[in-house]
């Protein structure tokens, strides 16, 4: 089958370098971490890293070479300036731009037992933004992903419709066979992302036709921010007490999309998305059992499983 998108671009100012180097409890080498990149809107987006020190062979032994992405790494963590670090008058933090992102899952069991499901963003080449083009840089957050639309609901907010939609789309994981043009992919695991459909685009939406278990793309941008709203709590006696709060704002927010197909003309048949379908279930209940272990790839990803942050900096006129 031909290679599925799932792709997450993003551009922004750099708030905090979070990569180190550690080793893990089987005693390997390693930087993970993560990048957080502001965009134009004040989202603060956490882009994941992961990588071995060493190459691995053919057998999946490791080597004494040092491997590509952890050179990269160490010399974004030595070399990368964020906000926190920008101590000279008139100094800027750095610009990244991320070209090679994507969805990945975060499964996790929440504190009534049940399992929780969330989206992180995974990359692996980290791209700094040249002084001289920062005029001409955009700084946004888009997302592109092909997949089967799982389920599309009404969003209902304390018990009222809002007009938007939530649709859920099961992106497709892939594993390669080979490099570039040569490559050959195998469907190997569901990523389900969670979208909104603005209520001024619903009826758009609706109108051409997505259902259930169908095949599409879909693109959009993605949002992690705040807003200040005021709470009002009526007083027995005196002026009502108003307080502000901080409401975090998290969505990927769809703009367009083509038009829907269904899953056997993408070299997809329905045994191969059933098996995809027990699996994804086989995982949320190893989750859930507390018997389920993170995932890497040879040197790419890391997946964890804990509840996503809203990233914290002095910088941040909406941090908690």
């Amino acid at each position: 089958m031909k290679e599925l998108i799932n792709r997450v671009t993003i551009t922004g100012q750099l708030v905090k370098n979070a990569l180190e180097e550690r080793t893990t409890k089987a005693g390997d080498e390693v930087i993970s971490g993560s990048l957080t990149l502001r965009t134009a809107d004040n989202s603060e987006h956490d882009v994941n890293f992961f990588a071995f020190k060493y190459k691995k062979d053919e057998n999946k032994n490791f080597t004494s070479e040092e491997s590509f992405f952890y050179k990269e790494y160490k010399d974004a963590i030595e070399n990368l300036v964020d906000m926190e670090h920008c101590k000279e008058e008139g100094q800027t933090p750095d610009i990244i731009s991320i070209t090679d992102g994507s969805f990945t899952v975060n499964d996790f069991k929440g504190s009534n037992g049940n399992v929780v499901t969330t989206n992180r963003i995974s990359a692996r080449f980290i791209n700094r933004v040249e002084p001289k083009d920062y005029d001409n840089t955009i700084l946004e957050a888009k997302f592109e992903v092909e997949g089967i639309i799982e389920k599309i609901t009404d969003e209902i907010v304390k018990d009222v419709p809002t007009g938007n939609l939530v649709v859920t789309m099961n992106a497709i994981a892939q594993r390669a066979d080979g490099f570039g043009k040569d490559a050959k992919y195998e469907a190997d695991s569901l990523v389900p992302i969670e979208m909104k459909v603005d209520k001024s685009m619903a009826e758009g939406f609706r109108s051409a036709g997505y259902y259930e278990g169908c095949f599409t793309k879909l693109t959009g941008v993605v949002i992690n921010t705040a807003e200040i709203q005021e709470v009002v709590e009526k007083a027995a006696f005196g002026p009502d007490i108003k307080k502000t709060v901080k409401v975090p704002i998290r969505k990927n927010e769809v703009k367009s999309g083509i038009a829907p197909t269904t899953v056997f003309e993408h070299d997809l048949s329905q045994e191969i998305v059933e098996a995809l379908k027990a699996k994804r279930r086989a995982k949320l209940e190893e989750v859930k059992a507390g018997t389920a272990t993170s995932s890497q790839t040879a040197e790419g990803f890391q997946k964890q499983s804990t509840p996503p942050t809203t990233p914290v900096t002095n910088y941040n006129p909406f941090a908690r």
